[in-house]
Parts: structure tokens; sequence; C-alpha cells
């Protein structure tokens, strides 16, 4: 299916994505072997159960956005996925979830260096230490860094630097990629012309979804 149909199915089946819940929590909370496949084991579970309960930044996607994230990046068949705004891990474990169905792998980056080695240490506690690779420091310095172009990109930094870091990334979004960034409804606000830009734009398909009251805008490069 292209990509551009897979986006629109899936903002159909938004609702029933965000509707199911997480699997039972586990005694076991030691390093997590991968889960199986299309649902969590219970100790992966508990795992983002318990990166959420310490969340006192409410910096972590809600579960509904997450389960989202991980349908998107395994039907659009994204392989080479970029998160700017890693916190500690919660959205890039199911972002690495997706990529597991597809073989990609994940560049995440994270600013604050105490965010980011937990969130290193809770990739590796998820299992997907080979999916998903974590860098600590400011994303602007970190991306001109990193070699390639991408297919999928997840926006979840400070919001007034939204248009910056479109800027800095949509040369290297692959046509047919997806560019998502979260909070566009509750904190639209604080973005500027971000949002503008990404519904304007004469290269992009732009929606906007809320499998909860945050709001993602899922923008797809057109092909040429």
């Amino acid at each position: 299916m292209p990509r551009s149909l897979a986006v629109l199915s899936l903002v159909i089946l938004t609702a029933a994505c965000a509707r199911a819940p997480e699997s039972r929590p586990a005694h076991d909370r030691g390093a997590l072997s991968a889960p199986a496949p299309g649902s969590l084991t219970p100790a992966l579970a508990q795992l983002l159960a318990d990166i959420r309960a310490v969340d006192r930044g409410q910096l972590a996607v809600s579960e509904e956005d997450g389960r989202f994230l991980r349908t998107l990046v395994a039907s659009s068949g994204a392989t080479r996925a970029l998160e700017i705004g890693g916190a500690s891990g919660y959205s890039a474990i199911w972002i690495g979830l997706g990529l597991r169905e597809t073989g990609g792998r994940l560049v995440t980056i994270e600013y604050d260096a105490a965010r980011a080695a937990a969130l290193a240490d809770n990739i590796r506690r998820a299992g997907l230490d080979d999916v998903v690779r974590v860098v600590s420091g400011d994303a602007f310095a970190q991306v001109p860094t990193l070699t390639g172009r991408f297919d999928f990109v997840f926006l979840d930094a400070w919001k007034d630097d939204y248009q910056r870091f479109f800027d800095l990334v949509f040369p290297r979004l692959e046509p047919g990629g997806l560019f998502i960034a979260h909070n566009v409804v509750n904190k639209r606000s604080e973005m500027g012309g971000f949002l503008a830009t990404i519904t304007e734009h004469p290269e992009l398909f732009t929606t906007i979804v809320s499998p909860s009251g945050e709001g993602m805008s899922v923008s797809y490069r057109r092909r040429r």
C-alpha cells in the first residue's frame, strides 16, 4: 500500500488503536527479551508504566499516542527514523517496536544528560538497544553529524523551536517519508508559524490527529 493511503487508513483506525489496553504488569522487572509480535510482554508493559509513573514533567507522550506511533511506523514501512526530544524513552520504545517489524533503526536525541542516561537504560531494559541509538546533546548540533536521510521523523522538543527543527530536518526527509510533531493541539499557541508551514507547504500533505487530547500533525512528503 502506498504510504499516503497507509496514513489515511491509520487516521480512520486511530480510535481503535488508542483504546487498546496494555498487558497486565508482571513481577519480573529485569532486562527484557524482545516482545512478542503484535503484543506487549507483561514486563514491557510494566516498564512503560514505570516510565510514566516517574514522569514528573509530563514529557512522555500518552499511551494512545505511543500506540499510534508504533502503528504508523510499522504500516508506513519506515526504516530510518529520527526522534528529536527523547525524554526518558517512552515514545522511543513505541517507535522501536514499530521498527522491529520493519527491520529499521531509530536515532533518538535528548538534550538533558540525566534524561538521556535514563533513556538509554530504558531502551536496554526494553530489549531494543539493537534498534534504538541514543544520542545525548543539543539536537541542533547533533542532527548535522548524522549521516544519511530519514523516512520517519518524530518531533517532541521545545515547541517554539519546531519551525527551526523543521527547517533543519526537512531537506533530509525522503519523498514518501513522514514528519510527525507532537502537542500540536494542546500547545499550538507556542509553535509560531510551524503549523502554517506544514499545512501550506507544497511538498506536504498534512493532517492533525488526536489519539489523545495532545494532538499530532502527520505530514507526508509527496513523491515527485
